[in-house]
């Protein structure tokens, strides 16, 4: 499986990413932090937690929604076994008329030029802090 892949930043401009599994091992190797990674990503999930705008009744599924700490990816969730509707309002589903709010990814989209900068700037920081630049 490749690690290669392509972001639309906006705008018809598309980045596209490759070697980035390979980068971060290198730089694990290297002596960098696997927890300043961690806390990267964890930042750049909580740019598209912060966006996201869930429809809301009660509140409760926007209370659910949050950023994972991985060092690899950032990875956003919403819902809890006490909220388990959270992928049927995202997804919708078309057997019962739900139509689909894919709140999730519209915030995502939105922030991606944000997310890109951010991302940029904190690997610098990261190599620079190692002194692997």
């Amino acid at each position: 499986m490749s690690d290669a892949f392509t972001l639309a930043a906006g705008d018809g401009v598309q980045v596209r990413v490759t070697g980035l599994r390979d980068t971060l091992r290198a730089m694990s190797r290297a002596g960098a932090a696997a927890e300043d990674m961690k806390e990267v990503m964890h930042s750049l999930g909580m740019i598209v937690v912060h966006a996201a705008r869930p429809p809301t009744r009660s509140g409760a599924l926007a209370g659910t929604i949050r950023a994972s700490k991985t060092k690899t990816k950032a990875v956003v969730r919403a819902g809890y076994a006490s909220v388990p509707y959270a992928g049927v309002i995202h997804y919708g589903w078309p057997a019962r008329n739900i139509p689909a709010n894919p709140f999730l990814d519209q915030a995502r989209a939105e922030q991606m030029p944000r997310i890109l900068r951010e991302f940029e700037a904190a690997l610098i920081d990261i190599l620079d802090k190692e002194k692997l630049t």
